[in-house]
Parts: structure tokens; sequence; C-alpha cells
């Protein structure tokens, strides 16, 4: 069961106080898809993961850490217009953290908000500024995990990127047979020029 509270925010940047919520508890039963989002309840709560300042803009995920970015970024011309023209407000949310991370220099995490970012666009059908987002998502990621190589795997898949997915993954090998099978299937997915969203079930049971 997901359970949200009400909750007051205090913006850093412009001080201004905004109610917003935030996920006291949640559950999830069933598969993941095969970019780690994970299935429902919690697959739902996705709204609440981040918050935005309603007055400046502002958007992160915890109003209680000190921002490095300044007011002047964040009522600048890349931040406030952003490039995209996002059907929903969540996809926007998400890529402004991904503006405020990348202004930090947080080049570790930066594929984090983008992967949400392209799931709020899924959300609303918003396809291709979630290709668009997928794309920019497969070229920061890295594959420093054999976890990231597969997300980077389904990125490229799903911004139908194939005869990538085809060169790059077919003579890599994983630790564990699970991970095999999810690269084989995606590979052969590929092959058939398919982007849509399948799960670790969907590549186990094939």
């Amino acid at each position: 069961m997901t359970m949200i509270d009400p909750y007051i925010f205090r913006c850093p940047i412009c001080g201004e106080e905004f109610e917003d919520y935030v996920l006291a508890s949640s559950n999830q039963s069933g598969a993941s898809d095969l970019d780690t989002r994970p299935p429902e309840m919690i697959r739902s709560t996705m709204n609440i993961w981040i918050h935005e300042c309603s007055q400046c803009g502002y958007a992160a995920r915890d109003f209680d850490e000190k921002p490095q970015v300044n007011r002047d970024f964040i009522e600048s011309d890349i931040y406030q217009n952003i490039g995209f023209e996002f059907k929903s407000d969540l996809a926007k949310s998400f890529y402004r953290e991904y503006l405020i991370l990348k202004e930090e220099g947080c080049t570790d995490v930066l594929f984090h908000p983008l992967l949400n970012c392209a799931w709020a666009c899924d959300d609303f059908d918003d396809t291709d500024n979630a290709v668009e987002i997928r794309k920019m998502c497969a070229e920061i990621i890295g594959e420093d995990t054999e976890t990231l190589s597969l997300i980077r795997l389904d990125l490229l898949r799903r911004s139908r990127q194939f005869d990538r997915v085809i060169e790059e993954y077919s003579s890599k090998t994983f630790s564990e047979e699970i991970l095999n099978k999810i690269c084989t299937f995606s590979i052969i997915k590929a092959k058939s020029a398919d982007d849509a969203c399948y799960t670790v079930e969907d590549a186990m049971q094939y």
C-alpha cells in the first residue's frame, strides 16, 4: 500500500514556501522493466520523487540539501526554457534536475534524472522526447557495473539504435545467467527493430 503525506517545503533558492507530498511508504510486486523501472505500486509514485518550487522553478528531490547552483542559473534561459517541449510537467522537473546536477558537476549521477525523465515521457505517450532523452542518457551512463551496462543496452534499444545494440553487445558476456539472458533477449529484439518496453520476466520467459 502506498501512503503519502503533505509537507511544507521551503525553497533554498528563493525562499518560497509551498506544499507538496512526500512518500511515507509503498510496496512493489512483480518484475522490473529492463531499464530497472520498478513495478507497481511504487511505479506510480514518480510524481513525488521530485519537487519543484512554484515560484522560481528550482527542482530537487531533497530541499533540505544546500544547492551548489545560484539563483542566476535557476533564472537563466537554459534552465527555464530547457530546450524540450515535454508533454508533462513531471518530465520537465526531472530534466531540470539533470541541468542542475550537470551545472554542479555531478557527472556520476547525471543519468538518474534523465532515466526518470524518459519514464515520465513514456507515461504521457511523449514518444519522440522519450527517444531523445534515452539517447542522451545512453551517452553518459557509462558501464562501470554490469547493471549499468544492461541499462545502457536497453537505452540504446529503446532509442532505436538497433545497430549499436547488435554491434556493441553481441560479443559481451556477463557473470550471471540471468544477465546473459537479458542481453540475448535485447539483441534479439534489436534485430527485429523492436523498441517496446519489456520486463525482466519477459526476458526470462523468452
